[in-house]
């Protein structure tokens, strides 16, 4: 077991924002034909699928295992509701989950590991603690981006006023899901081709379309 069903639950079941979880049940009985039941059933099923996760995860299942496995499971029965029912939001909800599906099949295919929950360098932080994490982020990266070489941590840190233990604490953690990169064993600079809007939404479409490649048979 590498984490035990209880933390594992506990941190699947930790909403980041549930105000705003509310409001998006709230404007899909609005805007969609969903009724009251379907509605209800959402936060239910979540908290199945939570359950469910934990499970694998406790068990010591890679992280695509769950995906795969959750994602199946929306795409079949919110699908099947869906198509019984009539429902505009249960058939989102099933196209969300074979998304899901598919991501989590191609980071198997591709071997990627992703960081659980509870790996996320800001997940414990208070709101202040994560603004402050943020501000300090941009810091580092405007560092980055205002030399013409790629940079050491060490180097980093000479030009402000973290620590070298914080700078590649930082960097370590943002190497993955950000504009930064590495070059090499320690160096690091700033991907301009991600930075703006234009880089936003390039990413943003490549990262909703790139799990379809696993459609594609292998030659």
């Amino acid at each position: 077991m590498t984490e035990s069903f209880a933390q594992s639950l506990r941190s699947e079941l930790s909403f980041e924002n549930p105000i705003a979880f509310a409001v998006v049940l709230a404007l899909l009985f609005v805007v969609t034909d969903a009724t009251l039941t379907t509605i209800a059933a959402i936060p239910i099923t979540l908290v199945g699928l939570a359950v469910l996760r934990a499970g694998l995860t406790s068990a010591g299942a890679p992280r695509y295992a769950s995906g795969i496995v959750v994602g199946a499971i929306v795409a079949a029965v919110c699908g099947a509701a869906a198509v019984l029912e009539g429902s505009v939001a249960l058939g989102l909800l099933a196209l969300a989950g074979g998304w899901l599906c598919l991501d989590s099949l191609y980071d198997r295919r591709h071997g990627i590991e992703r960081p659980r929950r509870t790996d996320d360098p800001i997940a414990d932080y208070t709101m202040r603690e994560g603004m402050q994490y943020v501000t300090d982020a941009r810091v580092v990266v405007e560092e980055l981006r205002e030399s013409p070489v790629a940079l050491t941590p060490a180097q980093v840190a000479d030009r402000t006023s973290f620590s070298d233990a914080e700078v590649e604490s930082m960097l370590t953690d943002l190497e993955d899901e950000s504009v930064i990169e590495r070059v090499g064993a320690d160096r690091y600079t700033v991907d301009e081709r991600k930075m703006g809007l234009n880089g936003l939404v390039r990413d943003t479409l490549y990262r909703f379309c790139r799990p379809f490649s696993v459609l594609v048979p292998r030659r």
